[in-house]
C-alpha cells in the first residue's frame, strides 16, 4: 500500500484499514497507521481533531467520530 492510494479510498475503508491494524505486530505497521490516519485526517479534520482530544480516543471509538 502507498500512501498516495490512500486519498482515493472512502472514510469507510480508511477506518477499516486502521481497525485491522490494531493487533498487528509487523514492525511496519506504525508507518502504515501514520498513513491511514493522515488520510482520515484529511477527509474529516474537525471528526479526527473531536477523536484525538477526546478522553474516549481509542482504536474503537475513531469510526464514531469520524463516519
Amino acid at each position: 500500500m502507498k500512501p498516495e492510494m490512500l486519498s482515493r479510498m472512502s472514510l469507510e475503508r480508511l477506518v477499516d484499514l486502521f481497525e485491522e491494524t490494531s493487533n498487528n505486530k509487523d514492525p511496519h505497521i506504525p508507518t502504515v497507521r501514520g498513513w491511514l490516519m493522515d488520510a482520515i485526517e484529511a477527509k474529516n479534520p474537525e471528526g479526527f481533531d473531536a477523536w484525538l482530544e477526546s478522553e474516549l480516543a481509542s482504536d474503537e471509538t475513531l469510526r464514531a467520530f469520524v463516519l
